[in-house]
């Protein structure tokens, strides 16, 4: 009895002999398969946070100029606004200095008809005068 399963357990054997081997190069494969990905997320992370690093320094100097935008906008808003009102005070007074002009220039006109008529008055007198002068001499 002992011959008839000899061969049983040999082929038995030989059959764990090549399951164990099977095993073990498949063992093999997915220890080299797990570091492989292993290798893969640890560079994957790596890569991940040094995008996610950039990223975040773009955003941050982005933010920085945003802000400094915003506050030279403030600050050319403040400037137009004191222009503008810089504007308005001499517009009003070279509104005032017109005005002042016009009536300036109508008395100088004014003046300049006195002293036209006054020079006949006077020049019509001295001519008289000196008519009379000639006439009685």
């Amino acid at each position: 009895m002992k011959e008839r399963h000899s061969p049983n357990i040999v082929y038995a054997l030989a059959d764990y002999r090549q399951l164990v081997v099977e095993y073990k190069t498949k063992h093999a494969q997915l220890v080299k398969t797990v570091a492989f990905w292993k290798a893969s997320v640890i560079w994957l992370g790596m890569l991940t946070f040094c995008v996610t690093a950039v990223v975040a320094y773009i955003l941050s100097d982005a933010r920085k100029n945003i802000g400094e935008s915003r506050q030279s906008m403030k600050e050319f808003t403040s400037r137009i606004q004191e222009v503008s009102i810089k504007l308005e005070r001499a517009q009003q007074e070279l509104a005032v200095t017109q005005e002042e002009l016009r009536k300036k220039e109508a008395l100088v006109k004014e003046l300049e008809k006195n002293i036209s008529t006054n020079s006949k008055k006077q020049l019509e007198e001295l001519l008289k005068m000196k008519e009379n002068a000639q006439s009685g001499k």
